[in-house]
């Protein structure tokens, strides 16, 4: 039998799934880091750019202090960060310059682990971004094959891919990424040991399925069976539903069937109950086990674009449209060439078909995302693309471009001049892709936190070499900070 090891995906991937990504705080991470770091698990996964908007979007946090948060409680257990190599924040491509400069603040910040997952299987950027996330720091970079479903996806394919990354010293293990939740237990049986007979020096090791047509708890089964010995899960209320497999079930499972899992289930209880206490004061919803959906495997579309398309078009007046726009997004993904439906690429196709749907025509209207693809901003598209879709796109003016390849020739000390010379790096990465106005709300609620405040006064007292007395009040109580030249403040 297999030693397995575990990853919890709470805090990023059942988030993002359950959560819209918007349910997590700082402070929720603060309360649950120190009970995950009693559990064993093999990595953590804290964030992918996405959480790192949603923090300062929608919660006015600063995403590189929840990072820190996360590793000064967990130092025990590594942090592991999610990217495609292609953007950053944007939902457009991202320069490598800052990419290099994102690299180099999570590794500053706590974040040791790597994945690397690009959608369209460009395994030469993805070797790219490892060399550059190794210069970094990275202390574990795993490269990504990620699975769908579709006429060009496949044993050959696949295959071919894999293969491509067997001669990257950079790359420490590969991982099989299933984001829709598309895989069989049958369907793993033939393919793991297909793509690691096409791997010599690395190892096809780690899965991470998600739960979307509720097979992926045995899918996890079939892993361990065939060696596969790092799988990711959650905890509840963030497992199960569009997320992963919940964790003590998985570990009893696991055990039942005659592996080794060294995990601590009682602390896994007590995060557990931890993150359930949270979501029933904020009213964030407890994921539950899906129903066996034939048609999922037609269309591909996440539970979470497919809730907020419902959300939308609710908005809109226009909810009799859901059913129309999903159908309409089948033809939309043959159309262009069958790319994963997963993020961006997600969000690209149900935003085009909801246009052609809307409009009456298709492809009447195409979207600058729709034209950034069909260009080649994400690198070649895996199948034949709709020729007459390909012609409209390149001859509008946004199409007639060059394709970004990430070479700008922006750089920092050009960022800095635009956005000040005493920037922080955080900051001035931040700034780099977000707008303006969100960053500022940021950083004035960052200021106007008394634990901020507090802070800065006790950099200042510790930065003066004589005897000094600060003293604060916070309410009621008066606190002196006292410092001489042979004493730390206190």
């Amino acid at each position: 039998m297999t030693d397995i090891n575990l990853i919890d995906v709470s805090l990023r991937d059942g988030n993002q799934s359950l959560w819209g990504a918007v349910g997590l705080t700082t402070r929720m991470v603060e309360g649950v880091a120190p009970l995950l770091d009693q559990v064993g698990y093999r990595a953590v996964e804290i964030a992918s750019s996405t959480l790192l908007a949603v923090a300062v979007r929608f919660h006015k946090e600063d995403p590189w202090a929840r990072l820190r948060a996360a590793r000064d409680r967990m130092p025990n257990t590594r942090l592991g960060f999610l990217t495609t190599g292609k953007r950053f924040i944007t939902f457009y491509r991202t320069p490598d310059v800052l990419f290099e400069l994102a690299f180099r603040l999570l590794v500053r910040n706590g974040v040791t682990r790597l994945w690397i997952i690009d959608p369209m299987h460009d395994m030469a950027g993805a070797k790219r971004m490892a060399a550059m996330a190794r210069r970094a720091g990275f202390e574990e970079i795993v490269g990504g094959v990620c699975y769908t479903t579709s006429p060009v996806h496949t044993d050959a394919y696949y295959a071919g891919r894999i293969a491509e990354l067997d001669d990257c010293p950079d790359i420490d293990d590969v991982y099989l990424k299933d984001p829709a939740g598309l895989l069989t237990p049958e369907r793993l049986s033939t393919l793991v040991p297909m793509l690691q007979s096409k791997l010599s020096r690395l190892r096809l090791n780690e899965l991470h399925s998600h739960s979307t047509t509720g097979l992926s708890p045995l899918t996890a089964l079939t892993a361990a069976d065939h060696g596969m010995d790092t799988i990711h899960c959650a905890l509840p209320p963030l497992a199960n539903g569009n997320s992963h497999p919940a964790a003590q079930r998985l570990v009893r499972n696991l055990r039942a069937r005659g592996h080794r899992v060294d995990v601590d289930l009682g602390a896994m209880d007590r995060a557990s109950a931890y993150l359930t206490r949270q979501a029933k004061i904020k009213r964030l919803p407890a994921g539950v086990p899906a129903e066996y959906d034939e048609d999922y495997y037609r269309h591909t579309i996440p539970g979470g674009v497919q809730s907020t398309l419902a959300r939308q078009l609710g908005e809109l007046g226009r909810s009799e449209l859901v059913p129309a726009v999903i159908e309409e997004s089948v033809r939309v993904r043959e159309d262009l060439g069958w790319p994963i439906v997963m993020t961006p690429f997600a969000q690209y196709i149900v935003t085009q078909a909801t246009l052609n749907v809307i409009t009456g025509e298709r492809y009447r209207q195409i979207s600058d995302e729709v034209v950034d693809l069909l260009r080649g901003d994400f690198g070649p598209l895996p199948g034949p693309v709709n020729q007459d879709l390909l012609d409209r796109a390149l001859s509008t003016r946004r199409g007639s471009r060059p394709a970004d390849d990430g070479s700008s020739d922006i750089t920092v000390a050009e960022l800095r001049k635009r956005f000040g010379e005493t920037t922080s790096d955080e900051d001035l990465l931040l700034r780099a892709v977000m707008p303006t106005e969100q960053v500022d709300a940021m950083v004035a609620a960052r200021g106007s936190s008394p634990v901020s405040t507090l802070r800065s006064l006790l950099r200042s007292v510790e930065d003066r070499p004589r005897l000094t007395t600060v003293s604060i009040h916070l309410g009621d109580t008066r606190l002196d900070l006292t410092r001489n030249a042979s004493e730390e403040a206190r």
